[in-house]
Parts: C-alpha cells; sequence; structure tokens
C-alpha cells in the first residue's frame, strides 16, 4: 500500500496471541510490554518472549537530518557512520567484528528525523550488546580523529555516489529540495553533499555528539528472551552512569504551502524514458487528516481499479505502472505520484492523463468496498511487521520517540479503522484539487522537448570523475591516544555470555502427499495468526524455449490477471477483501504462487489460488499490458549498472546461446515475438500437480490444510510432463576481463567469479564455510579491506549462488571511478592469497559465529517457509538444516583448504567491470590480466 519511502507510521507493539490450538479463530491481541525513565532521562522498553532464541536490541535517538545547519548537510548520517568506528573501551571496527563474531545482525539508519542502532543476537549476547550500545552512547567522543573523520567520508561519499550512479538517482533529493523552501529543515537530503561532508571538522563531530546523543534524547527497546529482572540490572549498569545532559527542544511543525505551481526538468544521462512527479505539501505524522490521505492515495494508484491506472497505463498506455503514496514526517510531509513512462513519452501527456484520472475518481466517488479492502489489508500488513523480534524493537522504538508511546499501533489502527467515505473526500478537495504542486520532468540525454510544457531547466550539481577525491590515505587508520572518561567498573572488560545459550531447534515438519499428486509440507506457528505459503509449479525460466526466453516469466504474469470468471480488479478486489497478498512470479529455476494472509481466511485464499491456477482470463487486452511492462522492465535493466554487470557475468560464464545464461525477463528481441498462443502452449506442456510442491506456515493442522485444500485437489488433476535436458557444462569464457562501458559512471561495478556447485553438491555447504571469512559480511575480508582499509566503496561482498543447474561464485563490489584499478588489484589479491593466508584461527571464528546465527535462523515464519521452500524446490532431506550444523562442528582446516583451492582459486574466475571506459579502461588493462573485451550491456563482443 505504501511507498518504500515511507517512514514507519505504525508502531508495533508487544504481543501476547491465543494458541494455535483455539479453534474459534479469535485473532485478539493484547499487549505486553514494560516502560521506564533510568534517573539520567533514557526511556527503557521491555518486551519479553521466551519462545525467541534472539535478542533485538535497539536505540532510537531523536536526531535526523532535520536538526542540521545549511552548509553542514549530511552530518546526522554522517554521525551514523562514525559511531560504528570505535569507542572509547572498544577497538577500531569492533561493531563489524564483535557482532559477526557473537552470530548476530547489526546495522544503522538515519532519516529526516531520526537515526537509530539495532542488533539481533542469540540471547546469551544480551550483556555484550548493552556493553557496546552504552560505550558509544556515552563513551565515544574522545576517540575521534581527524584520520578517522576523513576515512568514513570517504566511504559516505561513496554511499551517496552508489544512489545517484543509476536512472532517477537524483529524482527525490530534488523533489524534498524544492518543495520545500530554503533553510526549511527538509529542504536538504538525508544523506547531505559531498562538499559538506569534506567541510566536516573534529569539532563538528563533538558539538553534534554533545548536543544530540545523550539519553534524554533517546529509546532503548530490548525484545525477545532475557531474564528481565537481571537485564533491567544491566541496563542500569551499563547506562545509567552515562550523565544526563539538556534535552534539545524537539522540532517544530512546519508544513509549507506553494504560493503558485513550479514546473523544474532536468536531464538524467542514465535514464531512456521520461519520468513525472507530482508533490503536493501534505501533513506531519500522526496528523488526523494523514490516515484518509492514506487511503486516498491507495484509491487513486493503489491497483487495477484505480482511475491513475486505468487511464495511463490501460487507456493511454503511457506507462508499464504508477503510484501514489502520502509521506508524512515529523514535523510535515508531502502527497507524491510518480509514473516512469515507455520511452519517447511526452510528460504533457501524462499530466493531461492525471488530471482526467482526477476528474473521474470526483464522478465516480468512493466505492465502501474499496475502502473496507484498504482496511483489512492494513490489518494484515501491521501483524505481518511483528513477525521478527527485530522488526518489533525497532517500530518499538521509533513509536516511543515519535508517537510518545510504544503502543501507537493500536491508536492507529482505530484511526484507520474510523475513516470514512467523506474523510476521504475532504483531504481530496483538502490538499490536491486544484492545489498548487511541484512538477518535476526527468527526461533522457537530447530529449528536453518531452518536459513539462513551462517547465524551468536546472543542472543538479553533481561531482564528475575528475573531481572525485580519497580525502584518507590508504590503509589501516592510526588512532591517537586519548583520555578515557571515568567509570564505576572497568569498562574495559568485555563482559561474557550469559547462561542460556541457545540451541539449534527446528519446527516439526508435517508431510503429506495429496490424491492428485502434490507434496505439501508445513510447520505450525502459533504466535500471529497469520498464514504464509508457497506453492512451487515447474523450473521456470528452464522450461523456455531458448529462442523464446520470457514465455516463462510472461505466464506468470498473465495468471495475476484475471480468471475465468473474474477480470483483473475482480480478483485484485477479492484477494485484497480477504486482506491477502497472492503473486504468481518465474524466476530462473521456479515458478512459483507465494500468499500471505490471515489464518482465518486461508480457505478463501486457496480458493482464489485455485481459480488462479486453474482458470487463466488469456485476454488479450491485459496480455499487452503485460507484455509491455515486461519489456519496460528489460529496459530498465539495461540502465542499471548492477543489473548489467549480472547480465554481462552469466553470458560470459555459462555461454551466450545456453539457455542458463539468460534473465528470466529475456530480451526484448525475444520478448516482441512472444504471444499469448505462446503463454497457454507453455501452461499447457508445464503445469500439473505432479511437479507442484507446496510449503505452508502458519496457524493450522496439516487436517486444517488439506481440508482448505481440497477443492484445489479435486479439480486439478495429474498430467504428464516433460523436462528438457539441459546442459550444465560451459565453455570456459573466452578471455579474462570483460568491460561494459558505462559513461560518466561514477562509480565502477565490479563482479568477480566463476561457475559453481549446486546446492545439493557435497561441497555446496563447505564452500558456503569458506566464504564466510571471505565475504559473507560486514566482518569478512572484503568488507574490511575496500571499505574500512581503504574507504573505495559502500560495501564490498561475495557468496555462492547455489540451486540446481545455475550455481555460481561472485565477489563484488560498487567502487569510486578513480579507484577502479586499485580496488581489483585488492580483490585479485585477496582471492590469490585466500587460500595460502586462510587458518585454523580464522575457521575457528567461522565455526563458532555460524553455529550461533543458525540457533536463532528460524525465529521468523519467513524463515521456516524458507527452509521448506529449500527442502521442496532442491530435494534436500527435511534435517538437512542438522545435518548442516554437524558438517560445520566437524569440519577441519585441511578440508577447508580443498574447497578454496577447488572453487575459490582466481586464476579460474571472469572478472566484469561496469564503468565509465573513457577513464578507466587503460587501469584495467594494466593489471596484466590480458587486454580487457568490450561488451555492449548484454554481454555480446563490441567489434
Amino acid at each position: 500500500m505504501r511507498n518504500k519511502l515511507m517512514l514507519p507510521l505504525l508502531a508495533c507493539t508487544l504481543l501476547s496471541m491465543n494458541s494455535c490450538g483455539n479453534k474459534n479463530n479469535d485473532d485478539s491481541v493484547s499487549l505486553d510490554y514494560e516502560k521506564y525513565v533510568l534517573a539520567n532521562g533514557l526511556e527503557v522498553v521491555l518486551h519479553h518472549d521466551d519462545s525467541d532464541p534472539v535478542v533485538s536490541v535497539a536505540i532510537q535517538y531523536h536526531v535526523g537530518s532535520n536538526r542540521e545547519k545549511p552548509g553542514k548537510t549530511g552530518f546526522a548520517h554522517f554521525f551514523e557512520h562514525m559511531l560504528f568506528q570505535r569507542s572509547e573501551n572498544l577497538p577500531r571496527n569492533a561493531f563489524f567484528q564483535k557482532i559477526d563474531a557473537m552470530g548476530g545482525t547489526f546495522n544503522g539508519g538515519t532519516s529526516n528525523d531520526g537515526t537509530v542502532y539495532y542488533e539481533t543476537v542469540p540471547r546469551d549476547a544480551l550483556e555484550k550488546v548493552l556493553w557496546m550500545e552504552s560505550d558509544r552512547m556515552g563513551y565515544f567522543i574522545n576517540t575521534v580523529t581527524e584520520g578517522g573523520l576523513k576515512r568514513e567520508i570517504d566511504v559516505v561519499s561513496n554511499e551517496k555516489r552508489q544512489g545517484e550512479n543509476a536512472p532517477y538517482g537524483l529524482a527525490f533529493d530534488l523533489v524534498f529540495k524544492n518543495l520545500f523552501p530554503e533553510g526549511h529543515p527538509y529542504s536538504w537530503t538525508v544523506i547531505g553533499e559531498i562538499p559538506d561532508l569534506r567541510s566536516a571538522t573534529v569539532e563538528d563531530v563533538k558539538e553534534f555528539y554533545e548536543r544530540y546523543y545523550l539519553p534524554g534524547n533517546a529509546t532503548l527497546v530490548v525484545a525477545g528472551d532475557f531474564d528481565p529482572a537481571q537485564t533491567k540490572a544491566l541496563i542500569e549498569k551499563y547506562f545509567g552512569e552515562i550523565p544526563a545532559r539538556p534535552v534539545p527542544e524537539a522540532p517544530k511543525t512546519w508544513n509549507v504551502e506553494l504560493d503558485a505551481t513550479r514546473k523544474i526538468s532536468y536531464e538524467d544521462t542514465f535514464c531512456n524514458a521520461p519520468m513525472l512527479i507530482l508533490a503536493y505539501p501534505g501533513v506531519e505524522a500522526y496528523h488526523r487528516d494523514g490516515y484518509a490521505l492514506d487511503f486516498l492515495t491507495n484509491l487513486l494508484a493503489g491497483d487495477k481499479k484505480s482511475p491513475l491506472y486505468k487511464v495511463l497505463v490501460e487507456e493511454r498506455k503511457l506507462a508499464p505502472e504508477v503510484e501514489m503514496f502520502n509521506y508524512q514526517l515529523e514535523i510535515s510531509g508531502m502527497i507524491v505520484f510518480d509514473a516512469k513512462t515507455f520511452p519517447g513519452v511526452k510528460l504533457d501527456d501524462v499530466k493531461a492523463a492525471y488530471d482526467e484520472a482526477l476528474a473521474r475518481f470526483e464522478r465516480d466517488g468512493i466505492d465502501p468496498k474499496d475502502l473496507e479492502r484498504y482496511k483489512i489489508t492494513e490489518e494484515t500488513r501491521t501483524y505481518n511487521r511483528l513477525t521478527s523480534t527485530n522488526g518489533k524493537a525497532l517500530a518499538m522504538a521509533h513509536d516511543n520517540v515519535f508517537g510518545g508511546t510504544p503502543d501507537r499501533m493500536l491508536k492507529e489502527l482505530d484511526a484507520y479503522r474510523s475513516v470514512t467515505a467523506d474523510d476521504v473526500m475532504r483531504v481530496y478537495e483538502k490538499y490536491v484539487k486544484g492545489r498548487n504542486l511541484l512538477a518535476v520532468s526527468i527526461y533522457p540525454e537530447g530529449e528536453a522537448s518531452l518536459a513539462l510544457t513551462g517547465s524551468t531547466q536546472i543542472a543538479p550539481e553533481q561531482e564528475t570523475i575528475g573531481e572525485q577525491q580519497m580525502n584518507a590515505e590508504s590503509g589501516a587508520v592510526a588512532d591517537d591516544p586519548y583520555e578515557k572518561t571515568p567509570s564505576r567498573f572497568d569498562r574495559s572488560v568485555e563482559p561474557d555470555l550469559l547462561p542460556n545459550t541457545p540451541e539449534l531447534k527446528i519446527p516439526e515438519i508435517w508431510s503429506t502427499v495429496l490424491g492428485n499428486g502434490m507434496t505439501v509440507k508445513g510447520i505450525e506457528y502459533c504466535e500471529l495468526p497469520l498464514v504464509n505459503f508457497t506453492i512451487e509449479l515447474n523450473d521456470g525460466m528452464l522450461l523456455d524455449d531458448p529462442d523464446k526466453v520470457g514465455v516463462a516469466y510472461l505466464t506468470a504474469q498473465m495468471l495475476n490477471e484475471g480468471t475465468a470468471s473474474r477480470t483483473p480488479e475482480e480478483l485484485e478486489d477479492a484477494i485484497g477483501q480477504l486482506g491477502a497478498q497472492i503473486r504468481v512470479a518465474a524466476a530462473r529455476e521456479s515458478m512459483t504462487v507465494s500468499g500471505n494472509c490471515l489464518k482465518r481466511n486461508f480457505p478463501q485464499v486457496m480458493a482464489l489460488v485455485g481459480e488462479m491456477l486453474l482458470s487463466p482470463r488469456w485476454d488479450e487486452k491485459s496480455f499487452a499490458v503485460v507484455k509491455e511492462r515486461a519489456l519496460d522492465n528489460i529496459r530498465q535493466r539495461s540502465t542499471e549498472p548492477k543489473a548489467i554487470a549480472s547480465d554481462v557475468f552469466n553470458k560470459v560464464i555459462f555461454g551466450a546461446n545456453n539457455i542458463l545464461s539468460n534473465n528470466v525477463t529475456g530480451t526484448e528481441a525475444s520478448v516482441q515475438t512472444i504471444t499469448l498462443d505462446d503463454l497457454k502452449a507453455f501452461y499447457a506442456a508445464h503445469f500439473t500437480p505432479k511437479a507442484a510442491r507446496m510449503s505452508f506456515v502458519g496457524g493450522l493442522t496439516r487436517p486444517e490444510v488439506e481440508r482448505a485444500l481440497a477443492p484445489l485437489t479435486e479439480k486439478w488433476e495429474a498430467t504428464a510432463v516433460s523436462i528438457p535436458l539441459i546442459d550444465g557444462n560451459a565453455a570456459r569464457p573466452a578471455a579474462k576481463v570483460f568491460f561494459a562501458d558505462y559513461p560518466g559512471a561514477r562509480q565502477s561495478y565490479v563482479i568477480v567469479g566463476s561457475k559453481a556447485m549446486p546446492i545439493a553438491d557435497p561441497d555446496a555447504y563447505p564452500a558456503v564455510i569458506v566464504n564466510d571469512k571471505l565475504g559473507e559480511s560486514a566482518g569478512s575480508l572484503l568488507f574490511e579491506i575496500l571499505r574500512l582499509q581503504h574507504g573505495y566503496t559502500y560495501g564490498a561482498y561475495s557468496g555462492f549462488s547455489q540451486g540446481n543447474l545455475i550455481n555460481t561464485f561472485q565477489a563484488w563490489s560498487s567502487v569510486q571511478a578513480t579507484v577502479t584499478q586499485e580496488s581489483l588489484t585488492l580483490l585479485r589479491d585477496i582471492l590469490k592469497n585466500y587460500g595460502t593466508d586462510y587458518s585454523q584461527q580464522w575457521l575457528d571464528h567461522s565455526k563458532e559465529a555460524m553455529l550461533r546465527t543458525m540457533n536463532g535462523a528460524l525465529e521468523t515464519p519467513n524463515a521456516q517457509l524458507n527452509m521448506l521452500r529449500t527442502i521442496v524446490l532442491f530435494g534436500l532431506p527435511d534435517d538437512y538444516v542438522k545435518q548442516r550444523e554437524n558438517t560445520l562442528k566437524t569440519f577441519t582446516l585441511d578440508q577447508a583448504k580443498t574447497v578454496i583451492g577447488k572453487y575459490l582459486n582466481f586464476d579460474d574466475m571472469t572478472v566484469v567491470v561496469v564503468g565509465d571506459a573513457k577513464t578507466q579502461l587503460e587501469g584495467v588493462k594494466s593489471l596484466g590480466l590480458g587486454d580487457p573485451v568490450l561488451v555492449d550491456f548484454s554481454g555480446r563482443p563490441i567489434r
């Protein structure tokens, strides 16, 4: 319902749910949390759930980019980065290394309004996390050095470049800068400007810390399995002695009005089709009109029935899709419509269609059923946010700071339930109809005529490749001595693990084979009244004719476009009325129906699934829309460096004529040839329950699931299918290095990799083990060397992608353009030396961390569902996770070195670079890896 940009307006609550054994389908929710305040002002929220094997800690600070000053933009986000460096009692980069060693995950995030830090670890590591978080809250500032400051400026600059080095990368930055007046706290971007970052000083850091990083300006949440009395004592020990300081005044509401409509336009050298954004001033978070505005934007553009979709997508065929969302922040907000159009579309036509759709909305009014559909969808969405301990901790912390209470969600749901059609029309009249707005036209290079008439052309300030510079010297940051802050105890001593270390517990799996041959595996999940399921239908793209790749993809898309008895709009409405999500999608090795719903509605949802699978609509009009959307998807991929690199890599690794080398969507040429009859033939040949495998996680027993599936079982008759033989052996690539020229790219996207083993191979999990130290996480070598030691990138990782036939190893990173050669040199050296450098210490670290991670990995229903999917997709035993645990415990250094020699040999790897050839190709040539082969964006050599 909401755009991905939305802040979490609904708070998570701490839940006590009825058990699965309750057969009356009572989905009532009760609160279960404790909130108190330390003497220094820190607000603490505790949610205890002894069913969780993990514990999550979140600290939400009431400081975002809206607290910054002009000329010092991006500082809140930059400061968030600085707090990951070190503190008085934690050495440099300890957060990256220690959380990884604990078997946990961590991160931080900065928004316009707040900054949050969070960790999820096995429950016995809680004291260690409280020790670490308290150290950077109260014992950080003395450790800030000029060298550390410069290194983080390099890292944040690369993060900014990474976001901008793609089509439409500046779009919403320009909305903020031009909708809000100069001086407004939202008139600059969260990530800031590179010149402002470069001007940051140690004194700036200290001033920001003293003003905002204090106990009274934060909320600490602990969620999961812990001893409440012990945890209170630990929180007092680690946080209680941090001195109270004056709490800064909260920002004041500052909603804006536009005196006139403003139109701006700019040329985006990376995009290949125009985009129009229309933004209206809105309201701040929790404003009474916000709930109706959410529903308004959904009614206008949220589904196939909405007028904006009908006019722009179906009737005028101007865009493959549209979206509209209500974006509420702490002190103001905005209402935004956007559409990425097809190539060559004039944005005047888009605006005219937009106006026509609004007029249609006024004329037709609101169907009460549509409003009720969005209300029940809101309920399901809220429950889905509560399925992980980390999600609960984050949302409670956010809502306590910004909503005044960690249980704000219930009030929000009540507010949504009370919205009427009159409320929606009232906010439409007040905020949208005839109101002044900001129009942003984005057009490809040389196509200014496509912009809205009357637009003022602007040239956003962007750093060129020639202007790029490194602020810090390469290598590890040299740390100066510093004065330690007094403490009641020795904070330099890392605490031990607590008792009650979790052990691997695999939920009980039930299995059945239905009368028509479909297999079903399930897990009973009782915490929330939800059901999650998938049905693996066939082998997806692998079944395509090599000359018509894209048939499987389009077939899956068409199954979402109505049934024999329901139009696309009617099907979408029926799904929405149940508060459900049902989607058919094709991948390179599978085609899957996925679903999520309230458990009470599962039988009705499965009835709809049956309609979709057994009675496709095969409508020519819908097929035209689906086909155009697929073609647009292909065109958009051809502008995204990461997607280009992936496509090139697959072509050179598997061979251009091998079905394995394709993207599931196919190519423009292949999709253009596909007809609706091709889809019908694919459906007839490859849809049978004998090939179907269902995975189920939810609050229903096996007999209850079987009863819900009975109608589908009876109607879906088994038929024979044939599976084509596919040659998984590809010829060795013709060269070592392949270079795709992306003119003007301010970052180079790099992949180094090779073919690998299928997931069922005995070496598959040993390969995952040896990759852990190489590039699995922020605690691995690639991240440490390329980001932490050199500042060349925002992140660098590696991993094995393992299926049945499509199996690869890849190490990848998006690096600052001017250090492409240096980054490749580091990647080469790391990989060449990995087998020699790999030690018993590294192996022991990986074994401990991976075992601890494994013990909490099945916490959420989605994790359990993914385990079942892995079993049914790849034919693994039900206890494969337990088998992996045994492999990990007994794995030796000699075995590790053998696996590294077989699968992580740089001499057997291929290098793909997507970057600016004019400035970077010569440097790549100088590496001595042979002459790079220039290729186009699909991997074909350029002669």
